[in-house]
This record gives structure tokens, sequence and C-alpha cells, in this order.
């Protein structure tokens, strides 16, 4: 696996002057493995009782030329929100290690709990979409004014992967075109949007993994700023209410009555803005793009895992994507 491939790579850097004159550590620091994604590593450095992540970028779902420096600039402008992490240190060279590197905070406890973290999660998310940013601030982000076609094109884009895929199943593609063919047709009510726009910084890809939760130091914070960009507050939250968010990591299903108590915990606690009065409407027209947005990148993922190889792989991540790309499951996105 790369990280154990990568891992003495990482413990020889993290001894070098040129990294060690940055932190003052206590004691001799210990590095191990900590967590991964699909496009990143993520290692614990710990010397004494600081902590730190220290996190390897392995690619760009965005397809940017700098995705680490890309993260690292995000989680810098949102550190006003106090629920993210802050940011230490940044190597984009590639030169001692092939790949970006950020050193981040490293937050102790444990993922969202569906059941009790609802208004948790609501208010941390409130405080990350309650921040205003000028022009310049936010002028590095990714901009997406009109969100519905821009997942419509992303989706294509995906897509494209899977119809080209000779292992690919024939009835999930006759599904997905009647799917696309929908989404043809309904991108057009994000003229609504475009009518009243509401454009804060926002995750695009939060679920229960993404939310830290500590009960005794009375925090939650939202990590994993992969794919950040500026656009409508009420994707965030349709994507982490829809079942392939809920059903990915804890196979969780939220009723309607969790639903609301999300909402209204969110309102109760995001700043005054005149677009929160129509936010249930928006987080329902943002639901079906999402979907749309889930099983087309499990469309492209599939194709990836199935490739010998390949540098990163989760068992538990495929499994689950081959379920999205069930037919049953295809059918019920309406």
């Amino acid at each position: 696996m790369l990280a154990e491939k990568l891992l003495d790579q990482v413990k020889d850097y993290v001894l070098q002057n040129c990294f060690t004159s940055v932190f003052d550590f206590d004691q001799e620091v210990a590095v191990s493995f900590l967590a991964q994604g699909e496009y990143n590593l993520n290692y614990l450095l710990q010397s004494g009782a600081q902590k730190y992540v220290f996190r390897i970028n392995t690619g760009s779902q965005m397809d940017l030329d700098n995705q680490i420096a890309y993260e690292y600039k995000a989680l810098h402008l949102l550190s006003r929100s106090r629920v993210t992490p802050r940011t230490y240190y940044l190597d984009d060279t590639k030169q001692e290690i092939p790949y970006g590197i950020l050193m981040m905070e490293y937050l102790p406890g444990v993922s969202l709990d569906y059941r009790c973290d609802l208004v948790k999660a609501a208010r941390t998310l409130a405080s990350v979409h309650g921040l205003e940013f000028t022009a310049d601030e936010v002028e590095f982000l990714v901009k997406e004014s009109e969100p519905f076609t821009a997942i419509y094109h992303e989706a294509s884009r995906l897509l494209e992967k899977y119809y080209a895929c000779p292992q690919a199943n024939p009835q999930a593609v006759r599904l997905f075109e009647k799917i696309m063919a929908r989404a043809e047709e309904r991108k057009k009510a994000e003229q609504y949007l475009m009518a009243d726009p509401w454009l804060r910084v926002i995750n695009t890809e939060i679920n229960s993994s993404n939310f830290i939760v500590n009960e005794q130091a009375e925090t939650c914070f939202l990590i994993d700023w992969e794919k950040p960009i500026y656009g409508e507050p009420a994707q965030d939250i349709s994507h982490f209410l829809i079942p392939t968010t809920t059903l990915w990591k804890r196979d969780y299903a939220l009723s309607y009555e969790e639903e609301d108590l999300f909402i209204s915990a969110y309102l109760n606690d995001l700043s005054p803005c005149p677009q929160a009065i129509t936010l249930r409407e928006r987080v329902e027209m943002f639901k079906f793009f999402n979907l749309l947005r889930a099983v087309s990148w499990c469309a492209m993922a599939w194709t990836e895992y199935i490739k010998p190889g390949r540098p990163l792989s989760n068992q538990d991540t495929f499994t689950k994507i081959e379920q999205y790309l069930e037919p049953d499951f295809l059918k019920k996105i309406q």
C-alpha cells in the first residue's frame, strides 16, 4: 500500500532541520498512519503532548495543478469560523516527497452519530456558512454561480469514463442516460437561485466522517476540505441529508423529522441573511442534483478501482460504490 511505502519517507522528512525548525517539538517525533481518503494520506505526528496531522495529497478531483495549496488556502480562509482545522505548514514543491504536503491541527474526537449529533453538526455548518468574504479573499476559489448546470456538466464528464469502460453494466448505462435527460430539463430551475444568489465557501462533500465530535471539549469540527468552492450553502445541506451520503459510512437513512431538526438548528444558528427564508425550498431543489453527482462519481470511481495497480484502494468504499451502481438503486433517483 502507498501509505506503508511512504511512511519511511515521511519519517525522514519530519526529521529534517528545515521542518523541525518550524515547530518547537517537545520531544522526539513519532510518526504513525492515521487515515486515508480517495486522494490523500494522513499521518499522525506526535511529540509529547503535541499532535499534528501530516497530510499528503495524491491527486485532485477538481483537476487542479496545485491541489494541496488550494486546500491550505481554503482552510486558512475558514479559520475565523473556529470549527475547521488550523493549518501550520505547506510544502507544494514535491521535492522530498513526490506529493503535496500540508500540516494541520489534530482534532481528537469521533465521527458524527446521526442519532445524537445532528444539532451539533448543524451549528458547525452554520458557523462556516455564516462567514462573509470580500471578492479578493475568495478569488482563488472555484465559483459555481450556476450550480445545477455545473453538476450536470461534472456528471457528464464523470460518466464518460463509465460509458467508455468495457466492463460497465449496460443496464446501468441506460439508467444513467435517463437520469441525465431529466437533469437536462431540471437544471433550468437554477434560474430561481441566480435571481436571488446566496454564495459562501462550501465544502461540497460533507458526510458523517467529516465531523469530529468531542463530547468532553464540547466541540464539533468540520474537516476534509478537499473540494471547497464558492457556492450555494443549500448544496452542502442537501448533500449531507441525502441517502447516498448517510448510507455511505453509517448505513443510516434520516427520517423527515431528523432532516427537519437539522435544518431548524442550522437556521437558528445562522447569521442573518435574506435567503434563509427560502432555505428549505433550496435544499429540496439540490437533492436530485446531489444524488446525480454522487452516483456519477461512483461510476467514475468504479472504473478507477478496477484498474490494476491503483495507488489507493478501500474495499469498503468499493463495496458501497457497487451498491450505488445497482440498477434498483439508480431507479430511485427521480
